[in-house]
């Protein structure tokens, strides 16, 4: 169960690549949304920074499986993003594997709304390969994948998904290129793209 494993254990591969961007956040950023939040790993991983987080997501069940863990710092809306009634001006936005969740170009247009000019936009996302055009990638994931699988315990986060995702890498890139642009999407081999932009 997630309650019993420490931030610190845990591991997949939306963390992992995650654990990769936090680097990007800048020092003097102090207040930070998260969407989509799940159990909270984000949001705690956020606080962890000096942060102040507004963490939100429609499912209870994860709100109280987070609020369970840790609140210091971090305030829990169940409450949908595309929708609630946000301050903006956010510093640090971070879209952990929620993205394929919604309507792509209307999340992205409200992603840009809510951050601040200066912010940073963190997002971990999962899409469709495209075949056969694909299948070497994917058979090289799959190697990686089942190495990774012997050398590390993977947690399962016990949050909703959606699978497979209905966008295809390829629409992310060019939706990012075009909504947030001088956005950096970079797709990775193991079944996920990073997609960080700062706001002019």
């Amino acid at each position: 169960m997630a309650e019993h494993v420490t931030d610190a254990q845990r591991r997949n591969h939306t963390i992992d690549y995650f654990r990769e961007l936090l680097p990007l956040i800048p020092e003097t950023a102090s207040a930070a949304l998260d969407v989509g939040c799940g159990e909270g790993f984000a949001a705690r991983a956020l606080a962890a920074r000096g942060l102040t987080v507004t963490a939100i997501d429609l499912d209870e069940p994860s709100l109280e499986l987070a609020r369970q863990q840790d609140t210091t710092g971090i305030t829990y809306l169940n409450a949908d993003a595309m929708a609630a009634d946000l301050p903006g001006n956010y510093d640090v936005i971070t879209v952990l594997a929620v993205l394929h969740h919604l309507p792509l170009e209307e999340a992205l247009e409200r992603l840009r709304s809510l951050l601040a000019p200066g912010g940073t936009l963190l997002v971990v996302g999962c899409a469709a390969s495209e075949l056969p055009k694909d299948a070497l990638r994917e058979f090289a994931a799959a190697v990686v994948n089942q190495a990774v699988r012997l050398t590390h315990t993977t947690w399962e986060q016990p949050s909703p998904t959606v699978w497979p995702p209905p966008v295809t890498y390829r629409q992310v890139r060019e939706a990012a290129s075009s909504t947030l642009p001088g956005s950096e999407f970079r797709r990775r081999l193991l079944w996920r793209y990073t997609l960080t932009w700062v706001k002019p």
